[in-house]
């Protein structure tokens, strides 16, 4: 199933990862996604892979730019850089990018299938963890993604989800030969706010450095509550499957002014986004740092809040998490009924 990475570079320098040929439906940019496994430990990893036959090839170039970036950034919500490489293989140049394993937003919740209330926690906790993740570069960091769609988000095992496609990530005062406008032609038209389409770069750099990325959030949005890939700019007006306690939110940020966009740090102050679930995962997240007093008050609540949070959360993020608090002293003896309870 899985082949050696050294022997597809033809023994060069290579990555010490087993990589299987088969892809994932769907990926990211110009990218394909693969899964894979450490050769040293067995551990599961993911391997993304994108190749041209000229070196300077423009998708190769952003590549090369994807992935120095990637390096440098440091953010929970951010996927997480574990190696890469450029090689050759029969004539073809190569770039293959490693992380954390995680798989396509789009695979996952279709296997999920949550319906009704469990469906809006587990998607507004999504969202609220991609609006930090880009609030991060654009108002920490000053850059612009530059790509946001549902494709950008993919989720590691225990159902979080984490940000990634940095081929356009570019600082928004746009000096030097930014990627942003080398890159672009691979952005969707659909995907794309006015001043990008029009490759209108004075006033990219005259708005605020999330106006580009308030947009891509917005069509973000728009995918992940509707269930569908966005086809056409046209669809963006179908506010019926937008949560009617985000609405007001999703139509600032896709405002035709790009100083009037949503500045993705208020869309992360929504009631709507900080729910029950984000609430829970935060408390278990930080258990080190809360008293005795935080904790018996937590604990005596948590069995009633469980019902209300999808059952593969549930047990692939809360109970880990519970058994880790019970086994190093952080939880109290009465986090033991929650335990039992997620885990019949």
């Amino acid at each position: 199933m899985f082949a050696k990475l050294s022997a597809l570079v033809g023994g060069g320098p290579a990555l010490n990862y087993n990589v299987d040929p088969q892809q994932y439906n769907q990926a990211w940019g110009c990218w394909t996604h693969h899964s894979g496994t450490s050769r040293e430990d067995g551990s599961p990893v993911s391997v993304f892979r994108i190749q041209a036959a000229d070196a300077n090839d423009l998708k190769l170039v952003a590549a090369r730019n994807g992935v120095r970036r990637l390096k440098m950034l440091r953010h929970p919500n951010v996927l997480a850089f574990k190696d890469s490489i450029e090689v050759q293989e029969r004539g073809i140049h190569v770039v293959y990018l490693v992380t954390e394993a995680v798989r396509p937003l789009a695979t996952v919740l279709k296997e999920l299938n949550l319906s009704g209330h469990h469906r809006d926690e587990y998607l507004a906790t999504g969202m609220l963890h991609m609006t930090n993740a880009v609030s991060f570069i654009n108002n920490s960091c000053n850059m612009i993604h530059g790509y946001l769609c549902m494709s950008a988000v993919v989720v590691t095992d225990s159902l979080d989800w984490r940000l990634h496609g940095f081929d356009l990530l570019s600082e928004h005062t746009l000096t030097g030969d930014f990627a942003l406008k080398h890159a672009s032609w691979m952005v969707g038209s659909q995907y794309k706010p006015a001043e990008v389409a029009k490759m209108d770069w004075d006033a990219v750099k005259q708005g605020p450095p999330w106006a580009v990325d308030s947009w891509g959030l917005g069509c973000m949005m728009q995918e992940v509550f509707s269930g569908e890939p966005l086809t056409a700019v046209e669809q963006l007006r179908r506010t019926d499957v937008i949560p009617p306690a985000l609405l007001a939110d999703y139509q600032k940020l896709l405002s035709s002014q790009t100083g009037r966009r949503l500045n993705p740090a208020k869309v992360a102050e929504s009631k709507f986004l900080n729910n029950k679930l984000v609430e829970v995962v935060a408390f278990m997240e930080n258990i080190a740092v809360k008293d005795s007093a935080e904790k018996d008050m937590f604990f005596k609540k948590l069995p009633a809040m469980i019902p209300a949070i999808p059952e593969p959360v549930a047990v692939r993020k809360i109970l880990p998490l519970l058994s880790r608090a019970l086994e190093y002293g952080g939880a109290p003896a009465s986090a033991v009924s929650s335990l039992m309870l997620i885990g019949r």
